[in-house]
């Protein structure tokens, strides 16, 4: 197993606007142990990482519903802006589709968080720790959707873990800023057919 340099270049771009980290390995098996040594390797700027706590605290698989959650239409494949928000023209917005927000002006709106630690919500792992970003709403949820083709292709069987906890700062201190607010998140996917291993992290403050 070997960490993959030949990757699309959004994820170029993402380590440039986003906080989430990706490691993407290929040649690998999938098995506990490849995972469990490519998690360090993801974690930047981490100064510890106890192997024997991760183990300890273990993961548990998940379906792509619940590695999306709750930013995200599972059937349309299409990210949403979650809350509810009120526009210029005075329209309310409930959960609305990026893909439908290309020219308008939110005035104002509540997100909501989730539980630091409690697994899952990839989507707004994914979409609510990018700055900087210049383009519409549609035009991200293009660039979305190339790392998302990439890390679980379409038609491929994959095998998702979710290794989350609230505890996840007793296994890195690259996890104790997200779970001020923001989150801690760490996942696993692996395709068989293709022998594609991807870690993929989380964790900031404001």
């Amino acid at each position: 197993m070997k960490r993959l340099k030949d990757i699309p270049p959004a994820f170029n771009l993402y380590d440039k606007i986003g906080v989430m980290d990706f490691a993407i390995f290929e040649n690998a098996g999938g098995t506990e142990q490849e995972i469990v040594a490519a998690i360090p390797q993801t974690l930047r700027h981490a100064r510890t990482f106890d192997e024997a706590r991760l183990r300890a605290l273990g993961c548990r698989p998940i379906d792509r519903r619940a590695f999306f959650g709750d930013w995200y239409d599972l059937e349309s494949g299409t990210l949403l802006k979650a809350g509810s928000y009120r526009t210029a023209d005075g329209s309310v917005l409930h959960n609305p589709k990026l893909t439908r927000l290309d020219g308008v002006e939110i005035m104002s709106g509540a997100t909501p968080i989730p539980e630091a630690g409690a697994g899952g919500q990839f989507a707004y792992a994914f979409s609510n720790s990018v700055f900087g970003f210049e383009g519409k709403p549609s035009e991200f949820q293009s660039f979305f959707e190339e790392i998302r083709d990439f890390i679980l292709p379409e038609g491929e069987r994959s095998e998702i873990l979710d290794w989350a906890s609230p505890n996840l700062p007793d296994v890195s201190d690259y996890f104790t800023d997200g779970m001020e607010w923001w989150g801690v998140f760490l996942f696993s996917i692996h395709v068989p057919k293709l022998r594609q291993l991807t870690i993929i992290a989380g964790s900031t403050t404001d």
